[in-house]
């Protein structure tokens, strides 16, 4: 572990030299976050920005609420899901840099080389991705809970924005859906040899989840505590099998005898 350990702080000096790379970790979820709750506050604090045409609260199963609450109840609502896309960018971002960055800087054959294992080697990579991920998302997630809190026309909107479907999305997708976009860079990154490649392969693994997205926005898919512990149900195993298959293509002895 102590290796792990070792290798965890050398990454973490790594990325802080590297100024774009912290610029694209910090200003994604830095707009995630300030986007919704500029559009939080003006539909609900400025004359006339409660308006939503082809739709009532009656129609979505809403109540009986003014429609200050049920603008803001729809724009917080669509923008809460994009909480899922947050540890899905950001370590993709940060992988493509740790992994087949060091391929491009021919760094990573003399890591190999090293005494370190494998699963220490994937283990202090992974978690220089997981660890900043979550925290940005947390934080960022932390900061629109507390803004919706004071910006809210009532109590209502807030009760119908932070349910208890969107906190087990928010607290237990997140760490699930990052592991995720981790493994597939690992996996992506044994069989490229360009960062930008990397990231443009590794993109598509947000587009099923952009799915939960259109599905709020289009009323078809209602983040409930049922459709919450289900797709839960199903993320734990899909994470145990991609973990598993990435780390089946990260073959050690190929990087430091084929790759070039």
């Amino acid at each position: 572990m102590n290796k792990v350990l070792v290798l965890l702080r050398k990454e973490w000096l790594d990325i802080r030299l590297q100024r774009g790379l912290m610029l694209s970790i910090i200003l994604p979820p830095l707009l995630f976050t300030l986007l919704p709750i500029i559009a939080f506050y003006v539909i609900g604090h400025v004359p006339g920005g409660a308006k939503i045409n082809g739709a009532s609260a009656d129609t979505l199963g809403l109540g009986d609420l003014s429609p200050a609450e049920f603008a803001q109840v729809i724009v917080g609502k669509q923008f809460s899901i994009l909480y899922l896309l947050i540890p899905m960018i950001v370590p993709s971002v940060i992988a493509a840099y740790s992994i087949v960055g060091e391929k491009t800087s021919r760094t990573l054959e003399p890591l190999l080389a090293t005494p370190v294992r494998v699963w220490e080697l994937l283990l202090g990579k992974s978690l220089i991705a997981l660890l900043p991920a979550l925290v940005m998302t947390w934080l960022c997630g932390l900061v629109f809970i507390i803004s919706l809190s004071l910006m809210a026309v009532s109590g209502r909107v807030v009760a119908a924005i932070i349910t208890p479907g969107w906190l087990i999305m928010f607290v237990l997708w997140t760490p699930l859906l990052a592991l995720i976009a981790i493994a597939v860079m690992v996996a992506v990154s044994s069989r490229v040899n360009d960062p930008r490649t990397a990231q443009q392969v590794s993109a598509w693994v947000v587009v099923p989840f952009m799915t939960i997205f259109i599905g709020q926005v289009s009323g078809l898919i209602v983040l409930g505590l049922v459709f919450a512990l289900s797709v839960f149900a199903v993320l734990v195993p899909l994470t145990i099998v991609t973990v598993w298959i990435a780390t089946k293509f990260f073959q050690r002895e190929v990087i430091l005898t084929q790759w070039k």
